[in-house]
């Protein structure tokens, strides 16, 4: 019995240094461009601006246009 459950541990030992390389090497080091275009984003220490702030902005004002443009094919009949 004892010897069945060294084998287990054993494979599963194995089985843990064989997916452990994996997990470490697949991690990329970020490229400088990609660094420095995060840092635009940072407006004071440790304080960033949040980019769907400005997809908000960008929805708000895109409905304006729409109805903007609405408003003026209704105006031109």
């Amino acid at each position: 019995m004892k010897k069945k459950q060294g084998r287990g541990v054993n494979r599963v030992l194995v089985l843990c240094a064989l997916l452990v390389p994996g997990f470490v090497f697949a991690e990329e080091i970020p490229s400088p461009e990609l660094l420095e275009f995060l840092g635009d984003w940072e407006v004071s220490e440790n304080e960033w601006q949040d980019p769907l702030d400005f997809m908000q902005d960008l929805d708000a004002l895109d409905a304006e246009a729409q109805t903007a443009k609405v408003e003026e094919a209704q105006d031109a009949q």
